[in-house]
């Protein structure tokens, strides 16, 4: 594939996550992510086979972003310290890309969010593997894996929500979130 093509399959994922965030899915169309997209819809239908197509991409798109902020975080020595990397920074991406927070969690409570989806995509593999280690490295609470990560996103998502209204007071709740947090997974030591 040319760079050309990258870049209007590129343009396409950008502009539904424009449209998406601005307007629900149901009220998004081909031709708008067409016309938004500046690509034609004939284009458009050579990188995608349906609208479901472009939104199931463009979620995996960025939730690929969002976890690309905890792979370098993943050291199961010191969990607690690798937690709260992968928290400021996924944070931070969110902050920063706050269209595309948006869109996951609009798709996450969706119709289109699904087992489904969930077990084509591997994006998660490296990142439930390092809760796993850490169960078994006795510094995560030895729960059932799939509640942890809901405990953790639950408040990360709460935290992210906040502080997109409150920008302010980032340093201040960055911390206190994480603390909540630890004290929700972490084994007190």
């Amino acid at each position: 594939m040319n760079t050309a093509e990258i870049t209007k399959k590129e343009k396409v994922i950008s502009a539904a996550i424009e449209l998406v965030v601005a307007k629900g899915f149901n009220k998004v169309s081909t031709a708008g992510i067409s016309k938004i997209a500046g690509v034609a819809t004939g284009t458009m239908f050579h990188h995608f086979n349906s609208k479901d197509d472009i939104i199931i991409t463009a979620y995996k798109t960025v939730k690929r972003s969002f976890i690309a902020q905890t792979t370098s975080c993943q050291n199961e020595n010191n969990v607690k310290e690798d937690l709260q990397s992968m928290w400021n920074n996924l944070i931070e991406w969110s902050l920063n890309h706050q269209d595309q927070f948006r869109y996951m969690q609009q798709f996450i409570n969706s119709p289109y969010y699904s087992k489904e989806i969930m077990s084509q995509d591997d994006t998660w593999t490296s990142l439930l593997d390092w809760w796993k280690a850490a169960i078994k490295s006795g510094q995560i609470k030895d729960i059932p894996v799939e509640f942890l990560i809901k405990i953790f996103s639950t408040v990360l998502y709460s935290t992210i929500d906040f502080l997109i209204y409150h920008p302010d007071k980032k340093g201040e709740y960055l911390k206190y979130s994480f603390l909540m947090c630890w004290d929700m997974v972490g084994v007190a030591r």
